[in-house]
Formats: C-alpha cells, structure tokens, sequence
C-alpha cells in the first residue's frame, strides 16, 4: 500500500512517463523535506514503482504495478475535474454512452498544463477498429452540447501498438505521455504502452 507522500510521488511520475527525476528535484516540485522524500522513494525503488539509474536519477517503472498506477492516474483526474464542473459533466456523458467492455479514454494537451485551454484534446483507445467511427460519432455529438471544443482521435488497440513502438515518431501517443490524463482504462493504457515497447 502506498503512503500519502508516496502517491504525491508517483503522481509526479505518471504524469511525466519518459521523463527522469533527481530525488532533489521531486522534493523541490513537492515542497518537502529531501529527507521524506528520500525515505519514501527507497521504498519506491525497492518494490519496483520507481528506476534509478547509474546517474541516481529516476524513472516510472510502467512495465509492472498496472494496478497502482491506475490507482494514482485515477487520483489525478479527479483533482482534475473537481475544478471543472463542465468537463466532468461531459466526461460523465461520455462514459455512460460508450457501450465498451474494453476501451481508454485520455485528456492531453493544453488542458494538463495550463489553467486556460483552447481546446479540449481527447483519445479514445477501443480493441476493434470497426467501433472508431461509430465511437466518434457519438462523442462529437455530445461535446455540440458544450461550450467548448475538442480535438478527437479514435483509435484502435492496434494503431496504438504502432503508435508507442515507434519512441522516436512524434505523435498523439507520444506526446501524451508527458502531458495526459487518463479518464478511464488505466491498467490497459499501462499494459499496451509496456507491451509496445518491450
């Protein structure tokens, strides 16, 4: 089970996937003490949440503890749309129209990082190919009733294999992986992105 302060941690790391942290630099982006910090990254690193390298510098472990971290992603939007009552309230909408056993539905983009957004970015995730369309439909229909724009990309489980195997390619997957939010499907957003790159 993780501390309060280890999932501020780890919130850092998720939020930032392919990024690398010295432990100074989280104590600094938290506000506590380096030797807290310290103490809770040890356990951290121990149970394989969190890499160091020969550097001392670390890294997200999104290879393993799929559960865990869909656990902190979870936390994360929350506190998210806790300031944004007509985003919740379209998120709500989407998720009780898409009529998916499996599926990941993501917010990235400006909306992460600043306090005003143009847009909103989404990327819905789904395991057939043949339910994009009929999945963007619906989702587009339902932001017309909203004040504010999206950017939509409906993909396939396998264009999202393609798009985390090429580290490289700059595309929506890569790019949401240092500025995201996931809304639903965390455990299969770490599962594909850990199989994709292996």
């Amino acid at each position: 089970m993780l501390t309060k302060t280890q999932i501020e941690i780890m919130k850092i790391f998720v939020s930032k996937i392919d990024k690398k942290f010295s432990i100074n630099e989280v104590a600094g982006v938290l506000r506590k003490p380096y030797a807290l910090i310290h103490r809770s990254m040890q356990d951290l690193i121990n149970n394989k949440f969190i890499f160091i390298d020969e550097k001392k510098l670390l890294s997200l472990n999104y290879k393993e503890n799929f559960t865990e971290l869909s656990l902190v992603e979870s936390i994360r939007i929350k506190n998210y749309l806790a300031k944004e009552k007509s985003i919740s309230l379209f998120i709500k909408d989407c998720l009780t129209e898409i009529n998916e056993d499996f599926f990941i539905f993501l917010i990235f983009g400006s909306f992460v990082e600043k306090k005003k957004f143009n847009d909103l970015d989404l990327i819905i995730i789904l395991d057939n190919k043949t339910k994009v369309e009929q999945t963007d439909k619906i989702i587009r229909n339902l932001a017309s009733n909203f004040s504010f724009k999206i950017d939509l990309n409906v993909l396939s489980k396998e264009s999202a294999y393609e798009m985390f195997s090429k580290r490289e390619q700059t595309n929506i997957l890569n790019e949401s992986l240092n500025k995201h939010l996931i809304v639903f499907g965390g455990e299969n957003y770490y599962k594909i992105l850990s199989n994709a790159r292996r």
